[in-house]
């Protein structure tokens, strides 16, 4: 009886060790956390968090990090440091396009805009301005290289999740007239 007993538990027991390795979180401290909360886990990119780096000072050339996202698609995250010391979110991107590098680094550009060079150029009207533009010293980016059909999605994910101060298309419906800074 014991022997035509032992073939079952040991298949028994590595159908449960496949479940379960293949079913827990990498991150233990993380997935207690969210069953703590009772939040459900984030559907998409799973154990996938934000790296923030320095991207180096006006005139200084781009970090070899920021290079090497010439011709791909993703999003990216900006945050810039306030004089009180913190560090809000303050833009969120993407690229869908394979331009990653030059959408993002677009936002570190010296737009001349006292002399208006760009009237015309963009839309056809004279008051369309480039965007804009943050001091390089004062921020760090996250990027997350996608593919193209999925950069928007989580561009529009991130601005619902981190509500970015300079994104005003995106944002939930929830925010009060108070709320949103007009640029």
């Amino acid at each position: 009886m014991a022997r035509s007993l032992f073939p079952w538990l040991l298949v028994g027991g590595a159908a449960a060790a496949i479940v379960y390795f293949g079913t827990r979180s990498a991150d233990p401290r993380a997935a207690a956390e969210r069953s703590a909360s009772g939040e459900p886990p984030e559907p998409g990119l799973r154990n996938a968090s934000l790296s923030y780096r320095p991207i180096g000072a006006p005139g200084e050339r781009y970090p070899a990090w920021i290079r090497a996202l010439r011709g791909k698609s993703g999003v990216y995250v900006i945050r810039e440091r306030q004089r009180d010391g913190s560090n809000p979110i303050v833009y969120v991107g993407e690229s869908h396009a394979a331009r990653l590098y030059q959408t993002l680094t677009r936002h570190f550009q010296t737009w001349r805009r006292h002399k208006r060079f760009w009237a015309g150029q963009y839309t056809g009207t004279l008051s369309h301005d480039p965007g804009l533009t943050y001091h390089r010293a004062r921020c760090t980016v996250a990027v997350r290289v996608l593919p193209a059909e999925r950069a928007i999605d989580e561009e529009s994910r991130l601005i619902a999740r981190l509500r970015p101060r300079d994104n005003l298309t995106g944002q939930p419906d929830e925010l009060g007239a108070e709320e949103v800074v007009p640029f």
